[in-house]
């Protein structure tokens, strides 16, 4: 019994055979595994996700969107997407995946987050994060300068 007492060494041996038998519940498995995204066409629902194609980059003045980040004390001119479908995504703020995407750029785009208690038929405010295929960059934004009820 490898020097082991009749007291340590039969829990030790229940404890090595349980351990070695036991396998996680298969609801434990599943929610472990990464779930694939739910591509659909249009995005209604949080989580799921349609492909779109970037057909314009720009800042909110309509300028190129700059590679590099805004230096301290310049004001943030910020980020717009829009997709060949139509659908945008603004932000406030530069960011650095979209702006090292480029036209043409197949990304996919996922709703993240509906607001509550929108007007009827005022859509806006979702969020989407998008990653682009071809960079695997992934940036989170609006699809609208403004939430529902806004301006």
């Amino acid at each position: 019994m490898l020097g082991l007492s009749r007291v340590f060494y039969i829990p030790l041996l229940l404890i090595a055979t349980c351990s070695q038998n036991e396998s996680p519940p298969v609801d434990a498995v599943a929610a472990a595994a990464p779930q694939a995204p739910v591509l659909v066409e249009n995005p209604t629902k949080v989580g799921e996700c349609a492909e779109r194609t970037i057909a314009e980059i720009a800042d909110f003045s309509g300028e190129k969107l700059s590679r590099k980040p805004i230096k301290k004390g310049v004001i943030d001119p910020g980020s717009y997407v829009r997709y060949t479908n139509k659908d945008t995504q603004v932000s406030h703020e530069w960011d650095a995946a979209l702006a090292h995407s480029k036209v043409g750029d197949k990304v996919r785009f996922c709703l993240v987050s509906i607001p509550k208690d929108c007007p009827p038929g005022d859509n806006r405010g979702r969020v989407y994060e998008t990653t682009n295929l071809r960079t695997n960059g992934v940036w989170t934004m609006q699809d609208d300068p403004h939430m529902c009820g806004g301006a």
